[in-house]
């Protein structure tokens, strides 16, 4: 072999690992394997229906961009709804003097996107709400909000009694009832990621179950929605004192279910 032959030998071998190394990125999934916390919230508030879930985020091969989240429940009689991120939560730390008194640095910020790197996992506490109930509540708000300022400017001295008696007030309130859908019995988790990047998922499935009490506690919730509501509109009223408010939310505890 001449020498020449040999060079050029040494050089094709020398860009090999550059070559295996673009071939492995282009052609290697990223996965991301999630594990979710023992328990969670269920709850209903002027939100609408909202389902807490702290969990942590696994990459392997690849880090990974997440631009998107959603909660498919299935209720053990069929009834399907889906619930989409609305906040994520972090807890960076958490201090305990000698006292015994607790000091927990934390940040919430909104869901846009999330990258899950695959030198360490990611925890965040994600608070999922329904859109077809934002979908529905943002008009009827915005027919009460228009009224009101209406009101405001032609009957300043009655204003805020007339907005509480609106039939736009009224359609709010019943519209909001009307979404209440937690019922008793086992439900079904599926969690679904959306990515610019093409990604495997890994234990996506858990489940839970609501007792009676647990929806008997929730269903509270319904009549302190008119609480609510009164409170925002008679807040502009001088030295008005809002009604106490309380929200309920049920504890769950979570089952991983093994991804088919």
């Amino acid at each position: 072999m001449k020498p020449e032959e040999i060079a050029a030998y040494i050089g094709a071998a020398a860009w090999l690992p550059q070559i295996a190394t673009w071939l492995y990125r282009r052609f290697i999934r990223p996965s991301v394997r999630l594990v979710p916390n023992q328990y969670a919230e269920a709850g209903f508030t002027s939100f609408g229906p909202i389902f807490n879930l702290r969990m942590a985020f696994f990459a392997e091969n690849k880090d990974l961009v997440i631009d998107g989240m959603e909660l498919i429940l299935r209720h053990e009689d069929g009834d399907t709804r889906s619930l989409r991120w609305a906040g994520l939560g972090e807890t960076f730390s958490e201090i305990t003097d000698a006292a015994g008194n607790k000091q927990i640095v934390s940040r919430d910020q909104s869901p846009i996107a999330i990258k899950i790197g695959t030198q360490s996992f990611l925890e965040k506490f994600v608070r999922f709400q329904e859109p077809r109930y934002h979908e529905g509540d943002r008009p009827l708000i915005q027919a009460l909000v228009a009224h009101f300022n209406y009101l405001k400017q032609s009957k300043p001295t009655s204003y805020v009694a007339d907005a509480l008696a609106s039939k736009e007030l009224f359609s709010l309130l019943e519209a909001r009832k009307k979404s209440f859908w937690w019922k008793a019995g086992r439900y079904d988790i599926q969690v679904k990621l959306t990515s610019p990047q093409t990604f495997n998922l890994l234990s996506s499935h858990f489940n839970f179950e609501l007792t009676k009490n647990d929806v008997s506690l929730l269903e509270k919730n319904v009549t302190a929605l008119e609480t609510d509501l009164r409170n925002i509109i008679s807040s502009n009223l001088p030295d008005f004192q809002a009604q106490p408010l309380y929200w309920n939310w049920a504890n769950v505890d979570i089952h991983r279910q093994t991804d088919a």
